[in-house]
């Protein structure tokens, strides 16, 4: 069995392990909104949802609206990595 990292790479905010042992990465960045990325090797993968959030809102606006975009994000995430065969690309 693969065995994932113990840190998550920066600004990853939820992950989801693949059939094949790679990861879905959730990313949160200001101006991009939310992101996420399969990780497996060729795996083409990806969706995003746009928060909303702007340079003004207050850090309770800015988690409120994260949360609020993150769950169908997740829900589509998850939904990818139960069926991805991709295989993370070996390190070495």
């Amino acid at each position: 069995m693969t065995t994932q990292p113990t840190t998550w790479p920066e600004n990853v905010i939820a992950r989801y392990l693949t059939v094949g042992g790679a990861t879905v990465d959730i990313t949160y960045m200001p101006a991009d909104g939310l992101r996420a990325v399969c990780q497996g090797e060729r795996c083409p993968w990806q969706d995003r949802e746009f928060t909303g959030t702007a340079y003004d809102d207050s850090v309770e606006d800015v988690d409120r609206k994260i949360t609020t975009a993150l769950l169908p994000l997740q829900i589509r995430a998850q939904r990818h990595a139960e069926t991805c065969r991709a295989m993370p690309k070996p390190t070495a």
